[in-house]
């Protein structure tokens, strides 16, 4: 019999936080926008951390590993700067907030772990996650240097884009409300547990009504854009959306935007900095697997 099983791709370095101790789970219940409490040892849910105008600092998957354990996966966000503002808001609680250093993400294949639960393997954390019908994420420790596989690194990547996930990055970071990354629709937000910051913001918008932003995924005939790049309609003056992450797709890219509902029918769409076509696509449904 021919064994064809092959390792995981190795997709380039994992960047994750830990946060530590007696009132770990606490605090960022206090902090992020999930209802944290909810956790149990060996489960994740998506999460963010939001400033005090309900924009969003960062977007990441939050693990409980122990009772008294929690590490957050940021797929685009800056650890280190991460934490280091999260450590602001410790004042007297018994937590310590720290990057996890030399871990690496890989591709381990088609989704094998029950959607929110986090399997321990090699030295590590594997959890399932949307896109080409489910994948593995494997956060492993990086034990040797790898070479990163490119290919690979591209496919994640316009699987991420496909499936509808908004990261945001340093570019923008602090620029978006939770609203208008539909946060929601990742079950990232609670609207019930309590007071967090930007949680009067987050509560006004969803049970009043108000934001006029969505994400949106969009087919361009050019190269990805950067995050951040801006997306225009030649025929609406003042109206504009942004690019949260984009992916080579074909001959072109694909492009997960933030759009004013106000551009979500417009047919002129172009990449500002290139001048590139634009054309809206529907998400795959369902578009996202919650945990």
């Amino acid at each position: 019999m021919i064994d064809t099983f092959s390792p995981p791709a190795h997709l380039g370095p994992a960047t994750l936080v830990g946060l530590e101790g007696r009132d770990a789970v606490a605090f960022a219940h206090a902090q992020f926008t999930s209802d944290v409490a909810a956790l149990t040892p060996g489960a994740w849910q998506w999460s963010a951390w939001l400033d005090a105008q309900g924009r969003a600092r960062a977007v990441f998957a939050l693990m409980q590993l122990a009772p008294e354990r929690l590490v957050a996966w940021l797929p685009r966000g800056d650890g280190a700067a991460f934490a280091a503002e999260l450590r602001r808001f410790v004042f007297r609680s018994k937590v310590t907030i720290a990057p996890i250093e030399d871990f690496a993400l890989l591709d381990d294949g088609a989704a094998r772990v029950p959607a929110g639960i986090v399997a321990a393997e090699q030295d590590g954390w594997a959890i399932a996650l949307p896109g080409r019908g489910g994948r593995t994420a494997l956060l492993a420790r990086a034990t040797t240097p790898a070479r990163e596989d490119v290919d690979a690194a591209a496919s994640w990547a316009l699987a991420d884009v496909q499936a509808g996930l908004p990261w945001i990055d340093g570019t923008t970071a602090g620029t978006l409300v939770a609203a208008a990354l539909d946060l929601a629709r990742l079950g990232a937000v609670s609207y019930d547990k309590g007071c967090y910051p930007g949680q009067e913001i987050v509560a006004r918008l969803h049970f009043r009504g108000g934001n006029k932003r969505h994400p949106f995924l969009l087919v361009i005939d050019g190269a990805p854009p950067a995050p951040g790049t801006t997306i225009i309609d030649a025929g609406i003056t003042g109206t504009h959306g942004v690019v949260l992450h984009a992916a080579a797709s074909g001959t072109g890219s694909e492009a997960l935007a933030v759009l004013p509902d106000a551009l979500a029918d417009a047919t002129g769409l172009r990449v500002e900095a290139t001048g590139a076509v634009a054309q809206r696509r529907a998400f795959a449904a369902p578009n996202l697997a919650l945990p």
